[in-house]
Parts: C-alpha cells; sequence; structure tokens
C-alpha cells in the first residue's frame, strides 16, 4: 500500500461540519500528548484535527468558517512539520499564532492559555519552602492574568 504524507491528506478530505476528518484518516495522525482532565494524569491520542475546530466553536466567537479556515491552517502545519513530539499545549499555541496571523484577535484571546511559562515556575519552586506560598503565588498569578484577559475581551478598544 501506497504511504501518503500528512499534508497531501488534505486534499483527499471531503470536509464536513462539524467532523471536517474522517476517523480513518484520524488513524494516520500522530499521537498528541494532553492531560486528562479527570484523572489528572498525562495521556496520549491520535491527533483529531476535528477537535480544534469543536473548541474553537465553543471556545471563541468565531463562525464556523472561520473557525474551519483557522483548523485547516493549523493542521497544514502540523503535518508538513514532522514534529517528534505534539501537545496539546503546542497546539494551542499555534492555534493563537493562526488567529492572530488571520487577525482574529478577540478569539485568540479567548483561546489563551492562562498560566506561568515552564522556566518562571519551575525557579518559582526551587525558590519556595512553603506549599502554600506557592499555591498562593500561582492562585495570585493565575487570577491576575486571567482578569487582565477578561477586560481586553470585554473592552478591547481600551486596551492602549
Amino acid at each position: 500500500m501506497k504511504s501518503i504524507s500528512f499534508y497531501n491528506l488534505i486534499i483527499k478530505i471531503n470536509i464536513k461540519i462539524p467532523r471536517m476528518f474522517d476517523e480513518k484518516i484520524i488513524q494516520s495522525f500522530p499521537e498528541v500528548l494532553y492531560k486528562d482532565k479527570k484523572e489528572g494524569i498525562v495521556k496520549k491520542n491520535k491527533f483529531d484535527p476535528n477537535r480544534i475546530f469543536e473548541r474553537l466553536i465553543k471556545e471563541t466567537s468565531l463562525s464556523e468558517k472561520d473557525a474551519e479556515k483557522v483548523t485547516l491552517d493549523v493542521f497544514r502545519f502540523i503535518a508538513s512539520s514532522n514534529l517528534k513530539i505534539l501537545t496539546a499545549p503546542l497546539i494551542r499555541e499555534l492555534v493563537s499564532y493562526t488567529l492572530s496571523k488571520f487577525g482574529f484577535e478577540i478569539a485568540r484571546l479567548q483561546n489563551t492559555r492562562i498560566g506561568f511559562p515552564y522556566h518562571d515556575l519551575e525557579v518559582k519552586i526551587d525558590e519556595c519552602e512553603d506549599v502554600n506560598e506557592l499555591k498562593e503565588f500561582i492562585y495570585q498569578g493565575v487570577l491576575t492574568e486571567f482578569n487582565e484577559v477578561k477586560k481586553l475581551i470585554e473592552n478591547p478598544d481600551k486596551s492602549s
């Protein structure tokens, strides 16, 4: 059986809403590392571009047409990049970049991941001796960032 690249698969896909990608196609995609929200552990699952589309519709104010455009662009990048490690946070970063690229500023804010860069959190963990102090630092940092992003979403013209 002849092998086909991920990028060339896009040409063979008949796009349908809400499932843009057929289950048989998804089985040929790489695995994604993600944290299971219920169990709190890291798991692997096949990359499913439909999830990007579904999350954009659920989490942002994008139309189905615009969500499809973003999904296809992110899919094309992932398919052509030969990434060795694909994680859910990386996919979200790629989606945020693509939203910015297409000028969807509010949707990018709605899609943003709130938290700390790995290095900053690593330093804080190393210097904190009290777990409650660390919890408070994380809580306050996340809450502050969330409130700032919320203000930008609600009043984008007042961001300057």
